[in-house]
C-alpha cells in the first residue's frame, strides 16, 4: 500500500503492486511464490493501518478472529474456525505466536505490541511441520525492525480522545566496525476512561502502556550476531463489561431469554441484579475497599525477554541458532460480572518463565532440490502464585482460591524438502517429531477474607486418587506435502496436505472436584488445501483464494461428562470430533497512479460434532457451529494519493471490516449470536522535506457497538457479559522521520 505519483500513462515498475518478501517457510520468499495462504502487513502497512493493538491484525485477514479474553489481556487467536477459548495462563494456544521466530509459550505473553515492526505475516492452516506444536490453526509471526549500518530513525506523537498521549520512537546506526545498534521505545497513555462506573461516577478504562527493546547486530563476511533484549510494563486499568440478566424473579430462564433476545427490565442475575440503562458504555461495578475489586485497581504486567540468533554461512547451507530466554508477571484484578457486589470477581496472578534453543540449517545453493532440518528444545514454567482469588462472597459467603504450578518441556526435530520436477512443477515433503512431558501441582479451596495465602478448606488437588500422576508425556509426528505448479511466471496453483499437532493438558481453573484433572490429550487438525496466486495486468493486481477443507480431532474445550461413579461434570476434556470447510480470497489492484484497493472475503462452515448435550445450549436450540467463525467475514482498503503542486502529497486511506454472525462461546447461545462491523479513515499530509508527516485518523467512524467477546448466559446463575470494543475515537499524528 505504498504509492507513487506517476504519469497516468505510463506503464513503470513503478507502478506494480509493491512485492512483500515473507519468512513463512523460514526462508525470505515473495509472498506470491509461497504455497500458503498468507497475509502479510509491512512496517508502512501498519502505520496506515494505524494499528497499535494486536486485535486489530484480524481486521484486514479473512478468517481470523482475535480477541482479549477477560478485557485487555491474554489474546485468543482463532484461524479458520481453529482455536482455544482459554483464560488459564497454564493452557496454550491452537494458534502459534512468534515473536523475532520466538515461540510463545503461553497465552498470558501473547500480547506483542505493534511497535517498530518490520512486519507481521498471518500464516493459516497447519504449520506444524515446520513451526511446530500449535499450531493447528495456524502461526502469527512478528518480526521487528532490525538495527542497520545506516543511520536512521523516527518519533511519531499521537494525541486524541480519551486524553489519549502516544509517543513511539527509535534511533539506530553503525556504532563501531560491523557493530550497529538499535532502540525502540513507546508510551502509550490513555488518561480518561471510556466506560462510565455508576458506583462512582468515574470513567474506567485508562491506558498505561511502555515498551523499549534495544538490539546489536554484528555482522561479518558471512556471519551475523543479533542480540535482542525488551521489557514491556502495563498498569492500565482492566476493561469493565456489560452486564447481562438471564432469568427471572423467583429462577428460571426469563422470557426474553427464551426468545433468544435481550431484556435487561424483565432479565436478573441470581442476585437480583440487572443493569437498565440501555447504555453500553456503563454499569454499576464493585468497587470494594480492602480488596482488588476496586476502580483504583490496575494491572500489573511485566514482560522480559532476550533473544541471541546466530547465522553463520557455510557452502552449501546455513546454520541458524536462535536462543530465547522470557520472564512474564501478570497480576490482573478483573471487575468481570458487571455487578456492584463480589460476586464474580476475579484477581489473576501468574508468574511465567521459559527457555528455547533451536538449530536450524537451510541450504543455499541453486541445485534443485533445496531443504531446511533442525532441532529445537524449550522448557516453560507457569505457576498461579501469589494464588487466584475468585471474590464471591456477597453469592456464596466465601471466596475462592486456586494456586498451581506447572512445568512442560517441548522437544522436537524437523526436515523438509523441496523437488523440482520440472521447470513449472515442484513437490514438498516436511515432517517433524514431537515429545511433550507436563507436570501440574495444584490445590482448589475457599478462603474467607482477602488477603488468603492459604485455604481455609480444600475441595480439590492434584495429584489425587483419581489423578496421578498430575501430567503427561506424549508423542507425536506431523507432516505436510505439497504440489506445486507455475504455468507462468506469475501464477502459481498448489495442493496441500498437512497435520496439526497440539499437546495435552490439564486444567488450571477453579475444580471443586478431584476428578476435574483428569488431563486432556492432544488435539489434531488434518487438512487439505488447494490454492491460486497469480499476479495480473502486468503486475498491477494480484489474486490469492485458497479452498481448504480440516478434520478437526479431539477438539480441547469444555463439556459436560459422565465421570462413572454417576456424577456428570464440566471437564476441559477433547470433543469428539469437528468439521471445518471453507474459501477465502484476497485482491490487491492498483487502479490508477494514485489509487490502489484490496478485497479480502472468508466464508467459513463449521460443525460441532460431539454427542455433548451442552453443546445444544441449554434451550436445546443451538447451531452448534465453532466459536469466533463468522460465516462470512469480509474487509474492504480504499489507499488515494495525490501529488500536491505546492510540494509533498495527501493520502486517503479507509478500511471496512464486517464479520457476520457468529458466536464468541463454544456454547452457542442464540441471545449472544453478534454481527460486527467497523470503519477507520486516515488523512496524511506528507510534507514536502520527505521527513515529515501530519495525520488525522478516526477509529469506529461509525460508531458501532463493537462486541470483542461473550462470556457466560448458560448457566444458573443468570449471569452473562458483553465485553465492547471502544466508541469512536479520533485523534491527530505527528511523524517525523530523520
Amino acid at each position: 500500500m505504498v504509492f507513487l505519483g506517476l504519469n497516468s500513462t505510463e506503464l513503470s515498475a513503478q507502478q506494480e503492486i509493491e512485492e512483500i518478501v515473507v519468512s513463512a517457510t523460514k526462508r525470505d520468499e515473495s509472498l506470491q511464490d509461497v504455497n500458503i495462504a498468507v497475509n502479510a502487513f509491512t512496517n508502512q502497512d501498519l502505520d496506515q493501518l494505524g494499528w497499535e493493538d494486536i486485535t486489530s491484525v484480524a481486521n484486514q485477514s479473512p478468517n481470523v478472529d482475535i480477541k482479549y479474553a477477560w478485557g485487555n489481556s491474554m489474546p485468543i487467536y482463532t484461524i479458520r474456525g481453529v482455536g482455544m477459548n482459554s483464560f488459564q495462563a497454564s493452557d496454550t494456544a491452537s494458534v502459534g505466536l512468534f515473536i523475532d521466530e520466538v515461540f510463545q509459550t503461553s497465552i498470558v505473553s501473547m500480547g506483542a505490541q505493534l511497535y517498530d515492526m518490520e512486519r507481521v505475516e498471518v500464516l493459516k492452516g497447519p504449520q506444524s511441520a515446520l513451526f511446530g506444536r500449535n499450531t493447528n490453526g495456524g502461526a502469527i509471526n512478528y518480526f521487528s525492525r532490525k538495527p542497520t549500518m545506516e543511520s536512521e530513525g523516527f518519533v511519531k506523537l499521537d494525541t486524541g480522545k480519551y486524553e489519549k498521549r502516544k509517543i513511539e520512537g527509535a534511533y539506530g546506526g553503525q556504532i563501531g566496525e560491523n557493530l550497529a545498534a538499535r532502540i525502540s521505545f513507546v508510551s502509550n497513555q490513555q488518561n480518561e476512561g471510556w466506560v462510565l462506573n455508576r458506583t462512582t461516577g468515574n470513567k474506567q478504562g485508562e491506558v498505561d502502556i511502555s515498551s523499549v527493546r534495544m538490539q546489536l547486530l554484528w555482522e561479518k563476511d558471512d556471519t551475523s550476531v543479533l542480540f535482542k533484549v525488551a521489557s514491556s510494563e502495563d498498569r492500565s486499568q482492566p476493561v469493565y463489561f456489560q452486564h447481562i440478566g438471564t432469568n427471572k424473579p423467583g429462577g428460571g430462564y426469563c422470557d426474553a431469554y427464551l426468545q433468544g433476545r435481550l431484556d435487561p427490565n424483565t432479565c436478573f442475575d441470581v442476585l437480583g441484579y440487572s443493569d437498565t440503562d440501555n447504555d453500553w458504555y456503563a454499569g454499576d461495578y464493585s468497587n470494594v475497599a480492602g480488596t482488588p475489586i476496586n476502580e483504583d485497581a490496575t494491572l500489573e504486567n511485566d514482560h522480559k525477554l532476550a533473544t541471541l540468533t546466530i547465522t553463520k554461512g557455510f557452502d552449501g547451507f546455513d546454520l541458524k541458532s536462535i536462543s530465547s530466554y522470557t520472564e512474564y508477571d501478570r497480576v490482573q484484578p478483573k471487575e468481570s460480572d458487571g455487578n456492584p457486589a463480589l460476586f464474580l470477581d476475579f484477581l489473576f496472578n501468574t508468574q511465567m518463565d521459559a527457555w528455547s534453543q533451536e538449530f536450524r540449517l537451510v541450504s543455499n545453493n541453486d541445485s534443485s532440490f533445496s531443504w531446511i532440518a533442525g532441532i529445537q528444545f524449550s522448557k516453560d514454567d507457569v505457576a498461579e502464585i501469589p494464588p487466584r482469588i475468585g471474590f464471591t462472597s456477597d453469592w456464596v459467603g466465601f471466596n475462592f482460591w486456586l494456586s498451581y504450578t506447572q512445568e512442560r518441556e517441548n522437544n522436537a526435530i524437523y526436515a523438509q524438502g523441496k523437488w523440482e520436477l520440472s521447470d513449472k512443477t515442484s513437490f514438498e515433503l516436511g515432517g517433524r517429531y514431537l515429545n511433550d512431558k507436563m507436570s501440574m501441582d495444584a490445590s482448589v479451596g475457599i478462603a474467607f477474607g482477602y488477603p488468603a495465602p492459604a485455604p481455609a478448606a480444600v475441595l480439590a488437588s492434584c495429584p489425587n486418587a483419581f489423578v496421578d500422576p498430575c501430567g503427561l508425556d506424549e508423542n507425536a509426528f506431523t507432516w505436510k506435502a505439497a504440489l506445486n505448479h507455475t504455468p507462468n511466471e506469475d501464477t502459481l496453483w498448489y495442493f496441500s496436505l498437512a497435520t496439526g499437532y497440539k499437546p495435552g493438558g490439564i486444567n488450571g481453573g477453579l475444580n471443586t472436584n478431584p476428578q476435574l484433572y483428569k488431563p486432556f490429550k492432544e488435539e489434531e487438525v488434518e487438512s487439505i488445501e488447494i490454492g491460486y496466486k497469480a499476479t495480473l495486468l502486468d503486475g498491477r493486481a494480484t489474486l490469492n483464494a485458497a479452498l481448504f477443507d480440516y478434520n478437526y480431532v479431539g477438539l480441547q474445550a469444555a463439556t459436560a461428562r459422565e465421570t462413572g461413579d454417576g456424577l456428570v461434570l464440566n471437564f476441559l476434556t477433547n470433543l469428539a470430533d469437528a468439521d471445518v470447510s471453507g474459501f477465502e480470497a484476497d485482491f490487491k489492484y492498483q487502479a490508477t497512479d494514485n489509487l490502489q484497493w484490496q478485497l479480502g472475503v472468508g466464508k467459513l462452515n463449521t460443525s460441532n460434532n460431539d454427542p455433548g448435550a451442552n453443546f445444544d445450549g441449554p434451550l436445546g436450540n443451538s447451531p452448534r457451529v465453532l466459536p469466533n467463525a463468522p460465516e462470512l467475514n469480509y474487509n474492504i482498503a480504499l489507499d488515494y494519493y495525490k501529488p500536491l503542486a505546492s510540494g509533498g502529497s495527501m493520502n486517503v486511506f479507509v478500511d471496512y471490516v464486517y464479520e457476520g454472525e457468529h458466536f464468541k462461546e463454544v456454547v452457542n447461545i442464540p441471545m449472544l449470536e453478534i454481527t460486527n462491523k467497523l470503519l477507520n479513515a486516515r488523512v496524511t499530509w506528507n510534507l514536502s522535506d520527505d521527513k515529515t508527516s501530519i495525520s488525522f485518523w478516526a477509529k469506529n467512524l461509525n460508531d458501532d457497538v463493537y462486541i470483542m467477546d461473550t462470556l457466560g448466559a448458560s448457566g444458573a446463575t443468570g449471569w452473562g457479559v458483553f465485553v465492547t470494543g471502544m466508541p469512536r475515537t479520533y485523534g491527530f499524528s505527528l511523524d517525523y522521520r530523520f
